[in-house]
Parts: structure tokens; C-alpha cells; sequence
């Protein structure tokens, strides 16, 4: 019998849609003083702007954000190694998304 693939639920975000520092703060429930601090780590990084008032974050900033806070707050991780931690998850995010196409095409 062959097993049926799994579903998954949650929510599909638009790629395109951009966050301004405010709407970050707003949607990931975090106050300014640590997103301060995610950005002096280099957690976070605008894609536009120069001022604080003009930033613009991608997509991928609201996903990063909610991954800092939760290794902040579950684990009680300081944010120069959510930084590291961040970095190399996205790594090996890489390496497994190579290790895919060198398959594919094996």
C-alpha cells in the first residue's frame, strides 16, 4: 500500500510583500529595544532604506525575526549565538537544498 504524502498546514507568505521595522515589531510581538539589538547583531538586515524611518524588510526578515525570539526565549540563547545559530541553519539549509539538485540530476 503506498503512503500517502503528508499534508501540511500554516501559512503561505507572499515572497513580494515587504515589512516596514513597525509592522515587524507589530507582527512578531517584539519590542523595539530588541529589534535593536537583532539588527546590531546582524540577525536582521534592511533590504531599503537608509534611516530607521525609511527600512524596508523582505519577507524573509519576519521568518528570521521569529526564529531569533524563539531561541531567545526558549532557550535563553544571547543574541551574538542566535546570530551564529541563524547562520549556519541557513547553511545547511543550503547544503541540503544542493544536495537535492546534485540528486536530481544524478
Amino acid at each position: 500500500m503506498k503512503q500517502k504524502d503528508p499534508i501540511y498546514e500554516g501559512i503561505l507568505l507572499d515572497t513580494t510583500i515587504t515589512y516596514t521595522i513597525t509592522e515587524i515589531q507589530t507582527l512578531c510581538v517584539v519590542d523595539q529595544q530588541m529589534l535593536d539589538e537583532m539588527i546590531a547583531h546582524g540577525i536582521l538586515e534592511p533590504s531599503q532604506g537608509e534611516t530607521l524611518e525609511s527600512w524596508v524588510f523582505g519577507h524573509e526578515a519576519l521568518i528570521r525575526t521569529q526564529k531569533a525570539l524563539r531561541l531567545h526565549h526558549d532557550l535563553s540563547i544571547n543574541w551574538p549565538g542566535i546570530a551564529l545559530a541563524l547562520e549556519l541553519m541557513d547553511e545547511l539549509e543550503d547544503l541540503r537544498q544542493t544536495v537535492e539538485v546534485l540528486k536530481k540530476h544524478s
